[in-house]
């Protein structure tokens, strides 16, 4: 189960497991008000990809990416 520390390796790693099979992956995101985290997961049940981060400012970073 990889985990990337930057988002561009991961959505490349991501957006590929998908296309290989639409129907089959997923995407679960945790957030941990606590620490400030949040977790990213995406599956196809065989290929696990995480992304975490931990800092406010990297947060604000993925949510703009995720719009576009």
């Amino acid at each position: 189960m990889p985990q990337y520390q930057t988002w561009e390796e991961f959505s490349r790693a991501a957006e590929k497991l998908y296309l290989a099979d639409p129907m089959k992956a997923r995407v679960v995101l945790k957030y941990r008000h606590s620490d400030g985290s949040l977790c990213i997961k995406v599956t196809d049940d065989l290929v696990q990809w995480h992304l975490k981060y931990y800092k406010i400012l990297n947060l604000r970073n993925v949510i703009g990416n995720l719009e576009t």
